[in-house]
């Protein structure tokens, strides 16, 4: 594992965290979605301007996992974020909304790793529930954050350039000592 490691981004990362959303949301949902939606979607979501805008929100962070040095992926993390329902409005949430990472890195442990992170920033900053929206069709993603203990709660919609999906709502929560 030492030859991964995790930073903050900064805003000379920009760019890279646009290549990297890119590169690895067509890896992981291109084949599964119309080209028509899917290319709406990019050219909407997941260029330089919409990047930049969240990484300058105060509410945001963004870390890069690095593999020997190579970039492999990347995790943003929103403060205080319950999209105001009910089973989160009482609670300090921390919202993950990306963990992406490259196809060529995935299975060396990385995305154990970026939870990890999150995790330590949630009890660092005294959040109680982590909590983040997966498509309803990646088994495999559901299934990995059902491993490290998230529990299905709700869903809300995804607009991928105008086709509607569904994703399931997940939480886990820490510092139970809070409460």
């Amino acid at each position: 594992m030492s030859s991964i490691t995790i930073r903050p981004a900064t805003t000379q990362d920009i760019g890279l965290l646009t290549e990297l959303g890119r590169i690895t949301f067509t890896e992981s949902f291109s084949t599964q979605n119309n080209p028509a939606n899917f290319e709406k979607h990019l050219s909407l979501q997941h260029v330089f301007p919409v990047i930049e805008l969240e990484f300058l929100d105060p509410s945001n962070q963004f870390f890069i996992a690095d593999h020997r040095g190579d970039p492999a992926g990347f995790f943003k993390i929103i403060f205080n974020s319950d999209e105001d329902h009910s089973q989160l409005k009482n609670y300090r949430c921390l919202q993950l909304e990306r963990i992406y990472i490259l196809k060529k890195y995935q299975g060396l442990g990385i995305a154990r790793l970026m939870l990890e992170q999150v995790t330590n920033i949630a009890r660092e900053h005294s959040f109680e529930i982590i909590w983040l929206g997966v498509w309803e069709k990646n088994e495999k993603a559901n299934k990995i954050y059902e491993h490290w203990g998230f529990e299905k709660f709700g869903s809300h919609i995804f607009n991928l350039g105008g086709d509607l999906q569904t994703d399931f709502l997940m939480k886990k929560k820490v510092n139970p000592e809070i409460r």
